[in-house]
């Protein structure tokens, strides 16, 4: 028998075959609008994204720049500009010398040249004068990156006044310095060392004595001490209405520093509380000379006097 011829395509096949060959066709060509779509995409969020730091940039209250490796500025924000009273078009490109007076400049160069020899990061001080003349304080830290584009290397970095903050600083350690002086002033009134008799000092201490105030009496005295070249020195604690432990042990020395030199160290007036705080540490006083008031310390020293003349 004769085999039967197959059935001819319909006209629908054929249509179908013929779009299934126009879509091959097509595929490269739509694969190239998605990457152009999608680079586009791309494209445009780098530069929002590029605004949004310019943005950024221009209203953080810091100045911001960037060096090529030929010292020209690539980027400065409105801070630098105004530092620099100039306008963008005229920083952009240009050095520090172009836009700074020339000691300004050279400092700076000589810390971005130390910069790229060292890398890391660099946080340094300066005092400029703008164009306003006024001397402003910046706090300058910057480091070093690669740029993608250009494969070099490009100095960033950013800086604050701290003009103000310089000022109160000053300002404090004037104020320190003045409550220093009359803490001093202070301190020698409460605890004035008086020239009695010939050679003979004494310290009317008045009020508690801590440590503090103990080892500065020490450093006061022993300095009269040698610069008077005196013979006695008198402690006199009638008027010390309280005193701790380590100030007990503070006289203690303090009579045997005016002992090496060369005088001899006397406690007067030793009220009860300080003789109880003296026996509980175990004070050695055995050589120490006290007496009961400021009174029989100074006719002791005169009869010491007198007797040393006679001799």
């Amino acid at each position: 028998m004769r085999e039967a011829s197959p059935p001819a395509p319909s006209f629908q096949d054929e249509l179908n075959e013929l779009g299934d060959e126009l879509r091959q066709k097509a595929l490269p060509g739509e694969r190239l609008l998605e990457t152009h779509r999608r680079l586009t995409e791309e494209s445009r969020e780098r530069r929002w994204r590029g605004q949004l730091l310019e943005q950024i940039a221009e209203c953080l209250p810091l100045n911001i720049f960037a060096k090529d490796g030929e010292h020209r500025y690539l980027l400065a924000n409105k801070n630098v500009r105004k530092l620099a009273g100039c306008e963008s078009a005229q920083v952009i490109g240009k050095t520090d010398f172009d836009i700074l007076p020339e000691p300004v400049a050279r400092r700076i160069r000589a810390s971005d040249e130390r910069l790229r020899a060292a890398g890391g990061m660099r946080v340094e001080e300066f005092a400029i004068e703008p164009a306003d003349g006024q001397t402003r304080h910046l706090l300058i830290g910057k480091t070093l990156v690669r740029s993608e584009a250009t494969e070099q290397e490009v100095l960033i970095g950013f800086s604050i006044d701290v003009t103000e903050s310089k000022r109160v600083e000053l300002e404090l350690r004037d104020k320190i310095a003045l409550i220093e002086r009359q803490q001093a002033v202070i301190r020698a009134l409460s605890t004035p060392i008086i020239e009695v008799w010939d050679r003979v000092l004494t310290v009317p201490m008045l009020g508690a004595i801590d440590s503090a105030r103990a080892g500065a009496v020490m450093e006061d005295l022993l300095a009269e001490v040698s610069r008077r070249g005196a013979r006695f020195a008198i402690l006199d604690l009638t008027g010390v209405e309280a005193m701790d432990t380590g100030t007990a042990a503070h006289l203690l020395k303090l009579v045997q520093a005016i002992r090496l030199l060369g005088a001899e160290g006397i406690i007067t007036g030793v009220q009860p509380s300080g003789a109880r705080t003296m026996v509980a540490l175990g004070l050695d006083l055995e050589h120490v000379t006290t007496l009961s008031s400021l009174r029989e310390g100074l006719r002791y020293c005169m009869n010491q006097m007198r007797a040393g003349a006679a001799v």
